[in-house]
């Protein structure tokens, strides 16, 4: 049972973390748009390039967190696909 609960909870670490890399560069770059079409005055076009690249940025961290931690989803699996005894 302890051995679920703790592949339970590291699957949903390793979900926020990968909700977090994909929200983080989209809201800042959506906020940078915000700004400067509210507060700087440049034309609405900024906000929609900044929605774009923000969409793309956050998908591009997101997908660079997965692959890069794909080796070590399950922590409680040998390496080598061995079973543990």
């Amino acid at each position: 049972m302890p051995k679920k609960v703790f592949r339970v909870m590291y699957a949903l670490n390793y979900i926020t973390q990968a909700a977090f890399c994909l929200i983080c560069p989209a809201g800042l770059l959506i906020l940078g748009g915000w700004f400067l079409t509210n507060r700087c005055g440049v034309g609405k076009w900024a906000m929609i390039v900044s929605i774009v690249l923000g969409v793309l940025f956050g998908l591009y961290s997101m997908f660079s967190f997965i692959l890069k931690t794909m080796d070590h989803i399950d922590p409680t699996q040998e390496k080598g696909g061995g079973k543990r005894e």
